[in-house]
């Protein structure tokens, strides 16, 4: 079994520079010009702190100046499922919900995680991690002005060796706290810290590919989420 595992492991390292070949000298991203810095913001899951007939509550944050985030779906279950809702709780213990987000549709996690300049003008990034068991890949807002505006999809998990019915397997986990934000004016640019990342599609015909995280980045522009990879915008193919 160990010997399956090592060539295992062998294949995926192997992987990591296929395919596309080797990265230019100069790949980086550039950040956003006169970008600030968005940290993770450690946001601890809270108990409920509302009661609503018509909502499910999953995971509930305290975003500060005495609002909240959680992620939530109706009671009576539809296709939509889950939202983040910014919402301020009232005396009566219901919620006065201020703004929500699109919905996770079939998704049954939306995990977020939030990142800040330290000045509530630049209003928080939240990656939302959707998926099941795994990672399905991050869906990124931004919250600003009492709003959730939608920025767009992170097609691009992380893989861990999680050991699962007694053998160790890849695990496709979120990418979210390994994200570094820059940010200005509305415009955004995603990178990684951690050594490799999985592609689900790298908009060249392959999916599932497996890429140096140096090589790999997302840029929205105030318009459209782009992937970047060695520099160069990837953009979905159109239909002939």
């Amino acid at each position: 079994m160990k010997a399956l595992q090592y060539l295992a492991a062998a294949a995926l390292l192997a992987a990591c520079s296929a395919p596309g070949g080797a990265p230019p000298t100069d790949s980086a991203p550039s950040p956003v010009q006169g970008g600030k810095q968005y940290t993770l913001l450690d946001l601890p899951n809270l108990d409920d702190n509302v009661h609503n007939d018509t909502l499910l509550v999953y995971t509930t944050h305290d975003a500060g100046n005495g609002l909240f985030v959680m992620a939530a779906r109706n009671v009576d279950e539809t296709r939509d499922g889950l939202r983040l809702y910014l919402y301020r709780p009232k005396a009566d213990s219901s919620a006065e919900v201020l703004a929500c987000s699109k919905p996770a549709f079939d998704s049954s996690v939306m995990l977020p995680t939030f990142f800040s300049t330290g000045d509530t003008a630049d209003g928080l990034v939240i990656l939302a991690n959707y998926g099941e068991r795994e990672s399905w890949g991050q869906n990124a807002f931004w919250l600003k002005d009492g709003r959730f505006k939608d920025l767009g999809w992170l097609d691009v998990t992380r893989r861990e060796w999680k050991d699962r019915e007694d053998s160790l397997q890849q695990w496709r986990v979120g990418i979210a706290p390994y994200t570094q934000v820059n940010g200005h004016d509305g415009q955004f640019t995603f990178t990684f810290n951690t050594d490799s990342v999985q592609l689900y599609d790298d908009l060249e015909g392959h999916t599932e590919v497996m890429l140096p995280a140096a090589r790999i980045s997302y840029r929205y522009n105030g318009k459209d989420l782009v992937l970047v990879v060695d520099g160069q915008e990837r953009h979905p193919r159109q239909p002939l």
